[in-house]
């Protein structure tokens, strides 16, 4: 008997075994057993998502001997002819190599006919945006009034391309990319079937290279069987794929999150050796920084995610989220100017080695200054202090610390009533105070102040004015201060509108005290005499 790869081995039967989509079978099973059938479809989604799968079961219960609801039977002639292909009263048509006019005409005409043995001819055009614009056009009022015995489903990877006057005619469906844990969970029953031996690390690398498709992770668990001969081991799919076992990967980012160049360039030569897929490390290694930037935000993640839990922690306190921000900004600009390196390898050993110059330490900076105070005791008590005087130097050493510790992480107190006044007393250039007095304030999160500005604003206020704006906030506060900006509108709490509003006061007021001097009223009551009202100023006190 012939091998049958696992996708088509694996294919779901009915609504119940299709994994990731339960919207729409939900949606599917209610209008079949409601006898509520629509007369088109449209199914879109990403590639090995259950498109065609979902059609086939579709067209299995509108057919099967039965009856009509959402659990076909799966055994008679009508079922196993759907299932192998066969069954006359549903074409499965591709519209990437049928796509002219004459086909949609030769389609078209055999719409009119009755079914031969069944309830309902169904239609499945298959990437159905490959058609062409007049083939559309003569499909819209067929799909509007087909006949009653006619079915059209309508599938395609890119519903974006076909016309709106199309899709108002069918109902959509959107097919989801399957989750990690749904393909993990899903390949690891199917292996356990097969009794097929694996490793969960090994399983979680296909999941990650599947990228949401089901049929690409069973084809590639297909290639892996092949390559491990029956075992499927972590290090053994890792060479297969041309990556590294996951365990690997986050060594690599230790390494960065530990600021230790040199143990990272050891592990980079080693990896030099491997007949490597760098764009697909580089991949890898982004999707591991996305997911402990996940986890940042909620630990209760770590627990749905395919990260060993221990290592993520040990790095989650190594690295705060604006560090996984930059780091997941270096990788994703390395990857896509990794080919214009003189070599793929040196592309991303450079990547990686910039990650960890340019990773913040400043607990490092912190360290220095304790032990260059500490030293500097030493040296000018060391021939005066007695055994007592040493344990008070002691005493007075950790005092140090601490007030250092204090005075680079303490807390900010602002709120947004304080924030004019906090940007008045700040040291900046003139281009940066301007800029920056467009800022408005939302709020404080322990060392963080975030603000937000107009998006024309925002465009032009470069790194180093935000730099400069960070630090002045930093030498106010006397503690390290970071900054989050996001885009904005106008508001009359900005520094600037504050600003622009007292001046808008000043001036009324100065033609209010004009309009009521006397000296003023008898000239215009006089000689007829007008205030010019431009020329008013307001007068400045010094």
């Amino acid at each position: 008997m012939s091998y049958q790869v696992l996708a088509r081995k694996w294919r779901p039967n009915d609504f119940s075994e299709v994994v990731g989509q339960e919207h729409v079978v939900q949606a599917l099973s209610n209008s079949l057993d409601n006898q509520m059938v629509h007369q088109a479809f449209v199914l879109s989604g990403t590639r090995g998502v259950g498109k065609t799968t979902i059609a086939r079961i579709l067209a299995k219960s509108l057919n099967c001997e039965e009856g009509l609801d959402s659990k076909p039977c799966g055994k008679c002639p009508t079922c196993l002819s759907i299932a192998d292909g066969s069954f006359m009263d549903f074409q499965e048509i591709d519209a990437a190599s049928s796509r002219g006019v004459d086909d949609t005409k030769q389609l078209l005409e055999t719409v009119m006919h009755m079914p031969s043995s069944s309830r309902y001819k169904v239609y499945l055009l298959d990437e159905v945006h490959m058609l062409s614009t007049q083939s559309f056009n003569m499909l819209l009022k067929t799909l509007e009034e087909p006949p009653e015995h006619v079915i059209f489903i309508l599938a395609t990877t890119l519903p974006e391309k076909i016309p709106a006057t199309v899709l108002s005619r069918c109902l959509q469906f959107n097919l989801k990319n399957l989750t990690n844990k749904q393909l993990i969970d899903r390949l690891s029953y199917i292996l356990k079937k097969e009794d097929i031996e694996f490793d969960m690390n090994a399983i979680e690398q296909i999941a990650r290279a599947g990228r949401g498709s089901l049929r690409d992770s069973l084809t590639i668990t297909d290639q892996a069987i092949a390559f491990c001969e029956g075992k499927l081991s972590d290090e053994a799919v890792a060479n297969m794929l041309g990556t590294l076992p996951s365990d690997n990967v986050l060594k690599l980012i230790n390494n960065i999150a530990q600021r230790d160049p040199k143990s990272l360039l050891n592990n980079l030569n080693e990896i030099n050796q491997l007949s490597i897929d760098y764009f697909r490390l580089m991949d890898l290694i982004l999707e591991n920084l996305q997911l402990l930037s996940f986890a940042k935000v909620s630990e209760d993640i770590l627990d749905e995610i395919d990260l060993n839990k221990a290592e993520a922690l040990k790095l989650m306190e190594l690295l705060s989220e604006e560090d996984l921000q930059m780091l997941y900004q270096i990788g994703l600009i390395a990857k896509r100017d990794m080919e214009l390196a003189p070599s793929l390898s040196g592309g991303f050993d450079m990547a990686l080695l910039r990650m960890v110059s340019f990773i913040p330490n400043e607990m490092e900076e912190v360290k220095k200054k304790v032990e260059s105070l500490e030293l500097e005791n030493k040296t000018d008590t060391f021939s005066k202090i007695s055994k007592t005087e040493n344990s008070d130097l002691k005493e007075e050493k950790e005092e140090i610390n601490q007030d250092i510790e204090v005075k680079n992480f303490q807390k900010i107190d602002i709120s947004s009533t304080d924030w004019k006044r906090v940007f008045d007393q700040l040291k900046l250039d003139p281009g940066t105070k301007q800029l920056a007095s467009h800022c408005s304030f939302i709020k404080s999160d322990e060392t963080v102040i975030y603000l937000s500005m107009p998006s024309e604003k925002l465009s032009v206020f470069s790194g180093k004015h935000r730099k400069q704006l960070q630090d002045a906030l930093s030498s106010h506060y006397n503690t390290q201060c970071n900054l989050f900006l996001e885009e904005g509108e106008y508001s009359e709490e900005s520094p600037n509108q504050i600003k622009e509003e007292e001046k808008r006061k000043e001036l009324k007021q100065a033609q209010r005290e004009i309009e009521q001097d006397p000296n003023v009223q008898s000239l215009v009551e006089a000689f007829g005499a007008k205030v010019v009202e431009s020329s008013i100023e307001p007068r400045t006190e010094k």
